[in-house]
């Protein structure tokens, strides 16, 4: 961690590094860095006035997180004067997901009332990945949840099941998307998968039925009108539509 100020002409009398209310390092110019009062897991050798260095536990990453993760203040005091000046900043540790989580279980065409059982898996994470369902970019609750530990990491799990109906399939389609978020920790990217399915041919062809009816009678109606005016003497030509 770093941190940046400007002394404006002064001298440094100290800065000092808290995690909380926890000092991790007082360091002071005119001391060697040996002589620094700070705490056992501070590289001294790489920490001075401007960076601070901490070390962890080889091949523990959940220990890392509690020894690393929390709010880190810097204080900078001025020598003579004593003005003091700080700042703090949150510091999360986690262990990314490597690929966009995984969408089993959605076919490719449904029927009007059938099921949508779909399974959202996502990669291995810390701290575990939460995951949500979106059919046709709305959020959809889903009650069934687990997690599973691999190494360091956990990978999570969520389903969806509900029956579709027709207004699931705007235009004939709809799409089903899962999202992958850490709790408390900005990503630089968005982990989601989506899947694309299709309403079957033969619900598609009922729903263009009723339309196709309502032309055939406004045709015959059309047809009708012209004959009447044949009757009455007047040329008129009949064109079902």
């Amino acid at each position: 961690m770093r941190c940046e100020y400007d002394l404006k002409g002064n001298e440094l009398y100290t800065v000092g590094w808290y995690k909380g209310d926890e000092q991790l390092l007082l360091y002071s110019p005119s001391k060697r860095p040996e002589d620094n009062v700070h705490k056992e897991h501070v590289s001294i050798e790489h920490s001075n006035a401007e960076q601070l260095t901490l070390l962890g536990h080889q091949d523990d990453m959940r220990a890392n997180m509690e020894l690393y993760q929390g709010t880190y203040t810097c204080e900078v005091t001025l020598e003579r004067s004593f003005d003091t000046g700080y700042a703090s900043a949150n510091v999360s540790v986690a262990i990314l997901p490597q690929k966009n989580p995984v969408l089993d279980g959605v076919q490719n065409h449904y029927q009007i009332g059938e099921y949508l059982d779909a399974t959202c898996t996502s990669a291995p994470s810390l701290p575990p990945a939460e995951l949500t369902f979106y059919l046709n970019n709305q959020e959809m609750p889903s009650r069934d949840k687990s997690q599973q530990p691999i190494g360091d990491a956990t990978v999570s799990r969520l389903s969806l099941s509900m029956p579709l109906q027709r207004q699931h399939f705007p235009g004939g389609s709809m799409n089903l998307t899962c999202r992958a978020t850490l709790p408390g920790v900005e990503l630089d990217r968005d982990y989601r998968t989506t899947k694309l399915a299709t309403l079957a041919a033969n619900n598609q062809r009922l729903a263009q039925e009723l339309p196709r009816m309502s032309s055939t009678s406004a045709g015959t109606s059309r047809c009708l009108v012209s004959w009447i005016l044949a009757i009455l003497g007047i040329t008129a030509a009949c064109a079902t539509l």
